[in-house]
């Protein structure tokens, strides 16, 4: 995390060959109804807004925190319990961004899929769509 000194965070790529090559996009139909259920909007929202960044500039870029917190409908505040803080936090929990340096976050451009715990706790008609969208995938992994 940054400090109110220092609130500017590095954004950096996380590769991973596996989840690069079978993972799905951020803004795919199988994050937002898989996902999003298990992350909550503003994780999902921040993983957009990260990896977008990442494709404007695949090396990497610095975004000011207060503003990222802003433009995500998360308020201004960036100390320890911020909702902003918390988010990111929770990116982290779930795998989808690790912390390189206290101000470096390297950030996955694909979400792999969901694992079984996880689609477990989907309603059952989210479960139903979770094995459609995920077989569809496998056969045809560039539509995704």
């Amino acid at each position: 995390m940054t400090t109110c000194d220092t609130p500017v965070l590095q954004i950096r790529p996380w590769h991973d060959e596996v989840i690069d090559a079978c993972g799905f996009e951020p803004a795919s139909g199988y994050v937002e109804l898989c996902w999003l259920p298990i992350l909550g909007p503003s994780t999902i929202w921040l993983c957009r807004r990260l990896v977008a960044g990442l494709t404007a500039k695949p090396d990497g870029y610095a975004i000011g925190l207060t503003e990222l917190a802003e433009s995500l409908g998360l308020g201004t505040g960036t100390g320890r319990n911020a909702p902003i803080n918390r988010t990111i936090a929770r990116l982290v929990r779930f795998g989808m961004a690790r912390h390189e340096a206290p101000d470096i976050l390297a950030v996955r451009r694909r979400l792999p899929p969901l694992v079984l715990p996880q689609v477990q706790r989907l309603s059952p008609r989210l479960q139903q769509a979770h094995a459609h969208l995920l077989a569809r995938h496998q056969r045809h992994p560039a539509a995704s």
